[in-house]
């Protein structure tokens, strides 16, 4: 066979040419790509939905099919040397994008202090001897690790628009990906959605400033709101599940209590990578490549052992799925802010009366949502300043215009997006926590 063929539930078959892309090949081989087999796509979702068991491996393979694709329907409406040019950093890029993605994907974040797409330009971009991700983009181009770590770079702009905005925009190659795959392994089948047409029919307009950029025509419309429609139902059914923010709440809190103990010189009871990695002032790729689910399950598993009774309590609820209850604050009067600390107060009061829930910041979780995770799709208003970057564009007599202004029915999707807090507790203090809010002045 000329193409290393690839069984995916997605897509069916996911083709690779053997000849042609055999460096693709030898990327998928290495050991920081094949890593993402032990990173969960959707981080602790599988809690909440138990077949959401999909990896970030899958994931990039899924990318990496959707930009042949893409590519493909672009040779033949452009240039097809202009686009082969593009072809390998592209092909590139969707395969390796999440390569520095941690444990539990986007949830270890907050717990690292850094962002995945700093790891994964730290990775491409290493060429030490241990480092085999750089060292097989080199023999493709030598320039290939520095173009592939700016398209990963959300702010840099040193690549072509169209090129950047394949793989990162409001409408891009990842996304397409995700939403099916995510709605198909979680059950959820809100993230349905044409993508083939999406697919198929994107043009690249030449600006005034002679910029290529991405477009859609307008019969490609209905399509396009479907797929925002799609990407708003997933992020309020899957992505913001008050059931899977509070595990994520709780994994967080007992990575910071075990981290306290740990500076202020007690016994964590740590992995041998983890306690590597927090010695480090400058963690190293490999000490951070060595942090997988694994590791961190198998600490969490230590912990509750741990003599710290919150740290163990913490971990034995996390690994028994006994997780704590949800409470929205009360509707607050005007002049009040959705962080109003009288009502966190009350709660800190509520949790503290029993001993039993000591340190009460470890059975109080709060849970701060950004507007832009409640309203995915909100477009750049001002129309010069719009681009595939910040907004979804359509050509109305030649010229691009935002989506939504044509669309009624998207229009209460680009308000001003809204922020959200919810807060965690024990189960046991739920009626309590809401007979409070019941009563709440």
């Amino acid at each position: 066979m000329s193409s290393k063929i690839f069984r995916d539930p997605l897509y069916n078959y996911i083709g690779i040419d053997r000849t042609r892309d055999s460096w693709l090949l030898e990327l998928i081989d290495t050991p920081e790509f094949q890593r993402l087999r032990r990173i969960h796509q959707l981080g602790v979702s599988y809690l909440t939905y138990p077949g959401a068991d999909h990896n970030r491996l899958a994931h990039s393979l899924g990318v990496v099919h959707l930009m042949q694709q893409a590519l493909g329907h672009l040779k033949f409406t452009n240039d097809e040397e202009y686009v082969n040019r593009a072809r390998a950093p592209l092909l590139a890029t969707a395969l390796i994008h999440d390569v520095g993605h941690g444990p539990f994907s986007h949830l270890f974040e907050p717990c690292l202090g850094i962002d995945h797409e700093v790891w994964s330009k730290k990775i491409i971009l290493c060429e030490d001897k241990d480092c085999r991700v750089n060292r097989v983009l080199k023999r493709v181009d030598a320039s290939l690790p520095k173009i592939v770590s700016d398209l990963i770079d959300k702010d840099n702009f040193d690549q072509p628009s169209w090129m950047r905005y394949l793989m990162s925009s409001q409408l891009d190659m990842d996304r397409l990906d995700y939403l099916r795959r995510d709605s198909l392994f979680t059950g959820a089948g809100c993230g349905h959605f044409d993508f083939y047409r999406l697919l198929n029919t994107f043009e690249l307009h030449t600006d005034a400033e002679g910029e290529r950029e991405i477009v859609w025509p307008q019969k490609s419309m209905l399509a396009i709101e479907e797929y925002i429609f799609a990407r708003y139902y997933m992020y309020q059914n899957v992505y913001l599940h008050k059931t899977t923010r509070g595990f994520e709440k709780m994994l967080e809190a007992m990575w910071r209590r075990a981290k306290a103990i740990h500076e202020d010189g007690g016994d964590a009871a740590l992995m041998v990578s983890i306690r590597e990695f927090w010695a480090a002032p400058q963690p190293t790729i490999q000490q951070y490549l060595s942090l997988e689910e694994y590791t961190v399950l198998q600490q969490i598993q230590n912990w509750t052992l741990h003599s710290d009774k919150a740290l163990s309590d913490l971990a034995r609820r996390f690994l028994a799925r006994q997780g704590f209850a949800m409470i929205d604050p009360p509707a607050y009067s005007a002049g009040l802010t959705m962080t109003n600390d009288p009502w966190e107060e009350a709660l800190r009061g509520l949790v503290s009366k029993s001993k039993e829930y000591d340190p009460p910041d470890m059975y109080l979780l709060k849970d701060e949502l950004k507007g832009k995770y409640n309203q995915p799709y909100f477009p750049e208003k001002e129309a010069d300043e719009q681009s595939v970057k910040n907004a979804i564009r359509i050509l109305i007599d030649g010229k691009p215009v935002e989506v939504s202004s044509q669309l009624e029915r998207l229009k209460p999707l680009t308000q001003e997006p809204v922020g959200r807090v919810r807060y965690y507790l024990p189960k046991e203090l739920h009626k309590e926590a809401i007979a409070l809010r019941t009563n709440w002045k």
